[in-house]
């Protein structure tokens, strides 16, 4: 690793997020990086505060592919009353900008999800493939909300509406995901709170394990029963019936 890491910790060289290779949640670890803006001429530590952007290569401990990415770093000087001592005592805050590669796609739903919560949950998608996870958590809780409004739910704003989904019969699991989304929104419309990439994405995921239950597992139980009648039916009528699929 070249040696202008050297100011990144120890600790901060492997992080637990999901491969984008593999689908995996595993640790991946940090395998080399570079400066891109502005270029140091003297490999080290950052010797003036301000932002700087580097590429960092990450590979997935299971499967061993690289993900290249980009970060904003940020020196924020401590409290010390010269320079020289807040170059010690400095930290850095590293924020992503974006995924070189592989490139960052959109989160699709599934078909069997409605319309409306499809087209908000690409929208979310897409800020959150562009960096703009602020603008994903808000995006993401208004998927929630046309949830709770497509299921019927009842109350005077989202905290009561996604509470009230119980009575319909949602699993607490759901409920409680939908309640982690719902937060998140807040917490970047209200408080300008932008989380990690992998919270933003954790959340995106509880809405696709909900939809794969409210909407996804239903669908596939109804055409499998379709597809019982249709066979019996032929089969009463002497008919030749298709082929049992393979499992």
């Amino acid at each position: 690793m070249p040696d202008q890491d050297t100011f990144i910790p120890k600790q901060d060289r492997r992080r637990q997020a999901e491969c984008p290779h593999c689908s995996n949640r595993v640790a991946m670890s940090l395998r080399n990086l570079r400066w891109v803006h502005p270029e140091l001429k003297i490999p080290g530590p950052i010797q003036k505060p301000g932002q700087h952007v580097e590429e960092q290569v990450w590979s997935c401990d299971f499967c061993g592919m690289a993900v290249v990415e980009l970060y904003s770093v940020d020196r924020l000087l401590s409290k010390a009353k010269n320079v020289r001592a807040a170059g010690v005592a400095g930290e850095y805050k590293w924020t992503l900008i974006s995924r070189v590669w592989p490139a960052q796609e959109p989160r699709p739903l599934s078909p069997d999800a409605p319309d409306k919560v499809r087209d908000l949950f690409l929208e979310a998608g897409r800020a959150e493939a562009a960096g703009a996870f602020r603008l994903a958590g808000v995006g993401y809780r208004s998927v929630v909300e046309e949830i709770c409004k497509e299921r019927g739910a009842a109350g005077r704003n989202l905290h009561t509406m996604i509470s009230d989904l119980a009575r319909l019969n949602v699993p607490q699991s759901v409920i409680d995901g939908f309640h982690e989304a719902r937060l998140l929104g807040n917490d970047s419309v209200h408080n300008g709170l932008e989380y990690a990439p992998d919270e933003v994405a954790d959340v995106a995921g509880l809405i696709e394990e909900a939809v794969l239950v409210l909407y996804v597992q239903p669908a596939e139980r109804r055409r499998l029963a379709a597809a019982r009648l249709a066979r019996r039916t032929a089969h009463r009528a002497g008919a030749e019936s298709p082929p049992p699929s393979a499992p």
